[in-house]
C-alpha cells in the first residue's frame, strides 16, 4: 500500500512540475507574463 501511495505522489510531483514548466515556458514565448496553471485548467474543464 506504500508502495502505490508513493507512486502517486511521485506521477503528481511529474504531472505539477510539468505544468509549472510548461506555464514559464509558454509565458516566456508569448511574451505576457505569469499564466497561472490554474487557469490553465480552467480553459481545459471548460472545453
Amino acid at each position: 500500500m506504500k508502495f502505490f501511495v508513493k507512486c502517486i505522489a511521485i506521477i503528481l510531483i511529474i504531472v505539477l512540475a510539468m505544468g509549472l514548466y510548461d506555464t514559464v515556458r509558454n509565458g516566456l514565448l508569448n511574451g505576457d507574463g505569469y499564466h497561472p496553471v490554474t487557469e490553465q485548467m480552467k480553459e481545459v474543464m471548460g472545453n
